[in-house]
């Protein structure tokens, strides 16, 4: 591949990469040393992906903090960092925080593969397709993963609500 490739991919998936390496370890610098390792890898080995360039890079991405995570085997104590938005209303900002935080709680709450599952399908955009092949799940139990793991979270926010 050509370098002008590469940056194109660098440019086009950096986000994605590192939400996703994010939602996995809530700790922002290990994100970002995770995604640089997973684009390092990447384009060493680039050819493998094919067409579908962004579950394979999220299966590099798992990979390689899975690999981490059974080295440190205490990933529970790392730190997660804040990020604001500084063009919004306090009180909006207050309650936008409350309600991603409720969510969080609530996707914290699930099963590991449904998290997973509804992460990539919800914040790095993937298709089921997709995310049936980063999982290594067959597509119709992918959709089954996700519908439960939608009923499970709006059971869980409608019971915090009342």
């Amino acid at each position: 591949m050509e370098k002008d490739i590469l940056e194109v991919l660098y440019r086009k998936y950096t986000k994605q990469v590192y939400l996703y390496l994010y939602s996995l370890c809530h700790n922002h610098a290990l994100a970002e040393d995770l995604m640089q390792e997973t684009f390092l890898k990447a384009f060493c080995t680039a050819e493998k992906a094919g067409d579908a360039m962004l579950p394979w890079l999220l299966v590099v991405a798992r990979n390689l903090y899975l690999d981490l995570w059974r080295r440190e085997k205490r990933i529970a104590g790392w730190e997660e960092s804040e990020v604001t938005d500084g063009g919004e209303e306090i009180l909006e900002q207050i309650i936008r925080k409350e309600q991603n935080q409720r969510l969080y709680r609530a996707i914290l709450r699930l099963k590991d593969t449904e998290r997973e599952a509804v992460e990539l399908y919800y914040f790095a955009g993937l298709s089921q397709d997709a995310i049936s092949r980063v999982l290594n799940l067959s597509y119709s139990n992918t959709r089954v993963i996700l519908y439960r793991a939608k009923q499970k979270l709006k059971r869980m926010l409608d019971e915090n609500e009342g």
